[in-house]
């Protein structure tokens, strides 16, 4: 059965992002961020409201993404300004929403800091890699942008509104919106639930298998492995037994964490990144997903090589 309440949270963030986002719109208080945003847009090419929706996913990955789902869909964002700006979102959402609340004190608590600590720090620095590419592309890729406030031309400028009129006129805004993403949405987590339970989860498992065989690590890691497709604590626990009876080294136990993270990463964009992305982009989000999945993979693959060599 599907997490109904990851379902339920799902939804929440995007109808909370979407209204959010289409009424910050109608406020026109996007052209008064230049104080807060210029920096950013300064050094990144990316406009106003990507940067609003970058800052939102330190917050909540889901509200930022939808938000600027919400731009694209408004033509204030292109599509390769808003694939940059979902792939640089990477590090603030590891950072803020997933690594220091949940996976690094497991880590460590279960783990001690010279494995944990190290896998930790290269999960971090695996994410930075990922943003720090998306800013460099960003700043090859698009336009150079006149971020100073005074360059906003202020024969269009409107005076800020927040009222209810206001409000009512963006929530008006955004139900044609989430009217077309919550049942795309769960209706393909729904159906990509039913694949997986059909046992499609473990052929995505065994399919990291030759890695491991590469790696030249003992057999026994497989089963890190399957636990890391039923839960990221029950493949640290499987971490722990190993390293408590000596069937693996440090090295090697950090090596099949990030190896076991990138089975984690697949599940988590087959059972949820995919329907969500392709729920607020449409099509486009087929493409986003397969660019952001391809550059966690490879910035995996980049923190595989560093502890090969170097530890």
């Amino acid at each position: 059965m599907i997490h109904t309440v990851y379902l339920v949270r799902a939804i929440g963030f995007i109808v909370i992002g979407v209204t959010f986002a289409s009424i910050i719109v109608e406020t026109n208080i996007l052209s008064r961020l230049g104080v807060l945003t210029k920096g950013i847009c300064r050094i990144s090419n990316l406009s106003h409201g990507s940067v609003v929706a970058l800052l939102a996913c330190i917050m909540s990955s889901t509200s930022g993404k939808s938000m600027l789902a919400e731009f694209y869909k408004r033509g204030k964002v292109g599509r390769t300004e808003t694939t940059l700006t979902v792939l640089m979102s990477t590090f603030p959402v590891v950072l803020g929403e997933s690594l220091f609340r949940i996976h690094a004190p497991i880590a460590v608590a279960l783990l001690g800091p010279a494995v944990g600590g190290v896998y930790v720090l290269l999960t971090l620095f695996s994410a930075f890699v990922q943003t720090l590419g998306a800013l460099i592309a960003s700043r090859l890729l698009l336009p150079k942008r006149a971020c100073a406030i005074g360059g906003v031309d202020r024969s269009d400028d409107r005076s800020i509104a927040l009222d209810w009129q206001t409000i009512k006129k963006g929530i008006r805004q955004a139900y044609p919106t989430l009217r077309k993403i919550v049942p795309i949405l769960v209706v393909s987590m729904l159906a990509i639930e039913f694949l997986l339970s059909l046992g499609a989860g473990i052929y995505i498992t065994h399919a990291f298998a030759p890695v491991l065989n590469l790696l030249g690590l003992p057999g026994d890691v497989i089963y890190v492995l399957i636990a890391q497709f039923i839960h990221f604590t029950a493949g640290y626990a499987t971490v722990h037994a190993l390293l408590l009876n000596g069937v693996i080294t440090d090295k090697q136990a950090i090596l099949t964490l990030l190896v076991g993270s990138m089975v984690v990463i697949t599940m988590i964009y087959a059972k949820y990144s995919f329907s969500m992305y392709v729920s607020l982009f449409g099509k486009f989000g087929v493409t986003i997903t397969a660019i952001n999945y391809a550059s966690s993979m490879i910035a995996k693959i980049l923190m595989i090589l560093l502890v090969v060599v170097w530890y």
